[in-house]
């Protein structure tokens, strides 16, 4: 089986807003690894948050998550940002505190976190330096091709080979993929991009070779 990507202008208006969360999905995944236990208690307090006691409870249950998530948060922030600073934990701390402070504004109907801003500017210079490239001149033209092997990425006459070993995360949201390889680089893949391969079939496919690799 084999995927073959023949990449194109990222000119859909979607994309800002679809990166922004893929890079959120990245974040917490990787805070969830860092800070286990602190995420087993924010999905206890949302799990009976889901299912808890009518309107009139929400207020006090809402400022005692709100209090447990800003303690959290800066519990974690705390160390992240004693040298040598730890970006997950930095991270970690600020998603915990903002939903903490979000908590005490949601007595009415609960709303999604707001992205992290990190999160915000990595997506915005992921796109731009995306956009700044005519992907349809011929030395711009650039294919991705995944097999048995691995990923090839050929651009021109320069050809980079990606191991399955080097891949540890593959998030989705309706128009992209984000492909996460090495210490912190990851691929923005459009799914209108893929010429060979059915969509549905890519993220099972990767999740099972980066899991042998595993």
């Amino acid at each position: 089986m084999e995927f073959v990507f023949h990449i194109s202008a990222y000119d859909d208006p979607a994309l800002d807003g679809e990166t922004v969360r893929l890079l959120t999905q990245r974040l917490e995944a990787r805070s969830r690894e860092a800070v286990p236990g602190m995420w087993a208690l924010t999905d206890k307090l949302n799990a009976y948050a889901a299912k808890g006691p009518g309107r009139e409870k929400r207020r006090t249950r809402y400022r005692v998550y709100g209090v447990l998530l800003i303690a959290l948060g800066i519990f974690v922030l705390v160390p992240g940002l004693t040298e040598p600073r730890t970006p997950v934990l930095i991270g970690t701390g600020i998603f915990a505190v903002l939903s903490g402070l979000l908590e005490f504004c949601l007595v009415r109907e609960r709303k999604p976190a707001a992205s992290p801003a990190s999160c915000r500017k990595e997506a915005a210079c992921l796109l731009e330096q995306r956009r700044s490239v005519d992907w349809s001149l011929p030395e711009n033209r650039t294919e991705l091709r995944f097999d048995e092997t691995g990923l090839s990425v050929s651009a021109g006459k320069e050809t980079e080979t990606i191991p399955y070993g080097d891949m540890t995360a593959i998030f989705a949201e309706d128009c992209l993929w984000l492909l996460v390889y090495g210490a912190e680089k990851a691929l923005l893949l459009q799914k209108k991009d893929l010429t060979v391969g059915e969509p549905e079939k890519f993220v099972p496919y990767l999740q099972e070779k980066i899991g042998k690799q595993g």
